[in-house]
């Protein structure tokens, strides 16, 4: 079964986001995309990455993620870079 543009997105994101950490050095334990979870809303993935043991997360919409399909581009990109560099601070 061919993975859905938001699966594909999902797995992009994930990508993206491990690269972005190693350039900016960042050590991180772990980094996951989860969706249609008891805990995380519908319609929404959340982005969790996880640093000096305390996970810190990231929600975007399925049309952002669906858009990250090919490359994480756009208001997307602009959301994940803010998210990594507030991991940065600490």
């Amino acid at each position: 079964m061919p993975l859905t543009s938001f699966e594909k997105g999902k797995l992009k994101i994930a990508a993206h986001v491990r690269e972005e950490l190693e350039l900016a050095r960042i050590p991180f334990e772990s980094i996951h995309c989860k969706s249609e979870s008891l805990h995380i809303p519908p319609g929404i993935a959340r982005l969790i990455v996880t640093v000096d043991n305390c996970p810190s997360y990231l929600d975007l919409s399925t049309p952002e993620v669906e858009d990250c399909e090919l490359l994480v581009a756009g208001e997307s990109w602009h959301k994940i870079a803010k998210f990594i560099a507030g991991l940065k601070k600490r």
